[in-house]
């Protein structure tokens, strides 16, 4: 499918350039400032560069941001880095985790930065001293868990949860996002912990099911009945 508009390249941006677009937003006067059709990438979903000269470039933009976010960050406020967030990983316009798949960037790179994202719970929320933090780290690996089976789905009638279908690749990825909210749920935050669970529930990874039940085991007599359910769903996969 032929581009009908602006193609706006994420991979020309240096690093910081990279940062600022996201981020650097006043949200009283630009608070739906990736809306703008001037940043809409207009090409058709799921297309192979998605409409970037070098996809490698925004993931290792991505890496890089990841793996320094509390830093990277600073100088932003939480709805700030909420709304950047968004951008990224939200239906539109950017869509930054589809690059995470596209056989046009090195396996390598596309498998750092997903292990990187462990840092933005360890030295970011874990850190925070906001009780109930932004929604965009609840949603994250929602986003990116089924935007990964979307996009098999889209591409190759891999239908979501269809492992034995997954080529070598495909799977080295899904056990990336698996080992990585496995580190993410052992960290000591009950607000990390939430992220982390919510995540599984929605990743269909085949080591899921042990994972949480561990965790449901050794920390039952702390939740409450409501608790109980939901972690229940997160390790059967039907978690909203």
């Amino acid at each position: 499918m032929e581009s009908d508009g602006p193609v706006f390249d994420l991979s020309l941006l240096s690093f910081d350039e990279f940062v600022s677009l996201f981020f650097d937003h006043d949200l009283v006067v630009e608070e739906f400032w990736y809306q703008d059709p001037a940043f809409i990438n207009s090409s058709s979903m799921f297309d192979d560069d998605r409409g970037m000269s070098s996809p490698a470039v925004v993931i290792e933009h991505m890496s890089r941001l990841f793996t320094n976010f509390a830093a990277s960050v600073s100088a932003f406020s939480l709805p700030q880095v909420n709304a950047g967030i968004w951008a990224m990983f939200g239906p539109t316009p950017f869509v930054l985790h589809e690059h995470l798949w596209l056989p046009s960037a090195p396996l390598s790179v596309r498998l750092s930065c997903i292990g990187s994202m462990y840092f933005v719970y360890s030295e970011y929320v874990a850190k925070s001293q906001v009780h109930e933090m932004e929604n965009c780290f609840y949603m994250w690996w929602d986003l990116v868990a089924s935007g990964f089976w979307n996009y098999l789905d889209f591409t190759e009638k891999v239908p979501e949860g269809d492992v034995a279908r997954l080529n070598p690749e495909r799977r080295a990825l899904l056990d990336s996002m698996f080992n990585t909210l496995s580190k993410i749920l052992l960290l000591p935050d009950e607000r990390v912990q939430g992220c982390a669970l919510h995540g599984l529930g929605h990743l269909h990874h085949p080591g899921v099911r042990s994972l949480v039940q561990k965790f449901l085991d050794a920390g039952r007599a702390k939740m409450s009945s409501e608790e109980l359910r939901w972690v229940e769903q997160c390790r059967d996969g039907t978690v909203m």
